[in-house]
């Protein structure tokens, strides 16, 4: 979900890690714990640790994602009562790299043969969506607020990212250092696998305590209904952002992802 005013435009029309043996926040005192548990009214995903790394082939038939706990079930339309179709995230890390993977059902994969420099392609694809944030996106203090930023996956595993500056200013021309990605289209659905180097996620003060907000989305395109008209967007989200319209830039929108030493 890039923007607010485009995605608002389509809801009236139609209708962001860091994972490592260390944080950001590394030093560690008695009355510090490793691990700072979530509030019980947050959502949130524990992020293992396994002494493996995979090749980044949009495949997933690497041992290690086997016994991954996932996130699937929990996926859900916040803004239609009707069930969602199936869509998995695991995430793990080996000190050194944060991999993820999203497993999509979709008996219409909607991409584009052709890649726009400015990465705008990804605006009419189906796609996956990770946010990462240090902090809440949406309640600046007196210093301001952190940047926060977005990665944006279509199923031929093209990345459109991007940092955000409060308030929803977007800047497209930053990547996330290191990022990998591949992606492979199935015969239900596609397959989205990548990397991201910790010291990436540690750069950008994006993990405090082990622990880092994220959100996880997908956007889910079916064709259009007549000749001329847009593609039909439903927004998917891991968390309910409890918004009246959608909108994944808001706090109640993150979870947390928990890394596990």
């Amino acid at each position: 979900m890039k923007k607010f005013t485009y995605m608002t435009t389509l809801a009236l029309a139609a209708s962001m890690f860091a994972l490592g043996g260390c944080s950001s926040n590394s030093s560690s005192s008695p009355t510090t714990p490793t691990i700072a548990y979530n509030e019980a009214s947050t959502s949130h995903y524990d992020v293992v640790k396994r002494d493996k790394s995979i090749n980044v082939d949009g495949k997933l038939d690497d041992e290690v994602w086997k016994d991954i706990p996932a996130i699937a079930g929990g996926f859900h339309f916040p803004w239609d009562k009707k069930e969602a179709p199936y869509t998995e995230f695991k995430g793990y890390h080996d000190k050194d790299n944060f991999y993820f993977c999203f497993t999509v059902k979709d008996s219409e994969v909607l991409q584009d043969d052709n890649w726009k420099d400015d990465e705008s392609t990804v605006d009419m694809e189906d796609r996956v969506e990770l946010f990462f944030a240090g902090s809440y996106i949406d309640k600046p203090g007196p210093d301001g607020m952190e940047k926060y930023y977005g990665l944006e996956i279509d199923p031929k595993g093209r990345v459109h990212d991007y940092s955000i500056e409060y308030y929803r200013k977007f800047d497209g021309k930053w990547n996330m250092e290191g990022l990998e990605t591949k992606a492979t289209v199935t015969d239900d659905g596609y397959i989205v696998e990548g990397k991201i180097p910790m010291k990436s996620l540690q750069d950008l003060k994006l993990i405090n305590h082990d622990v880092m907000r994220a959100g996880i989305y997908r956007a889910e395109f079916s064709k259009p209904e007549a000749s001329g008209k847009d593609p039909k967007i439903e927004w998917i989200s891991w968390v309910d952002p409890k918004t009246a319209n959608p909108d994944f830039h808001v706090a109640s929108s993150f979870g947390e992802f928990r890394f596990l030493q």
